[in-house]
């Protein structure tokens, strides 16, 4: 019996929200774009990095992990970039929070959104949110 690993996870994450959001998903990072005014790929998510823990008793190895979801968008009006960021973070959190993953390696117990923060990038046209929610995974089974 072995810890579930990381890029297990992060593939069963990238799975589950490429079928579910209508946006880019991408992992470990986006592209830069060669022009920062370009749209495109907007709205997008990125599955970030994780900070796993142990997660063992007598009977169970597994990981805590704490994985960090960033989403973008970007409209021409603040009022539609809202929305948009909004919509963006309620889709990602629907998709994953407490849907049970299918992780190589391991058996899912449970995901918890654990917090958000919105935010503009440093552009000033790009609004993004932070997120952080806990995977609880069991490689004893």
């Amino acid at each position: 019996m072995t810890a579930p690993t990381w890029q297990n996870l992060r593939t069963a994450l990238f799975t589950r929200l490429d079928d579910q959001l209508s946006a880019v998903v991408w992992s470990p990072k986006a592209p830069q774009a060669a022009e920062s005014e370009n749209i495109g790929p907007f709205p997008y998510v990125v599955i970030v990095q994780a900070t796993e823990s142990p997660f063992n008793t007598d009977g169970t190895i597994g990981s805590n992990f704490v994985v960090q979801i960033d989403g973008f968008a970007r409209v021409s009006d603040t009022v539609s970039l809202e929305a948009g960021i909004s919509s963006l973070h309620s889709a990602t959190r629907t998709a994953i929070e407490r849907y049970p993953l299918t992780v190589t390696g391991a058996v899912w117990v449970d995901t918890v959104f654990e917090n958000m923060s919105l935010g503009w990038s440093d552009d000033g046209k790009t609004r993004r949110f932070i997120s952080q929610y806990r995977i609880t995974l069991d490689a004893s089974a």
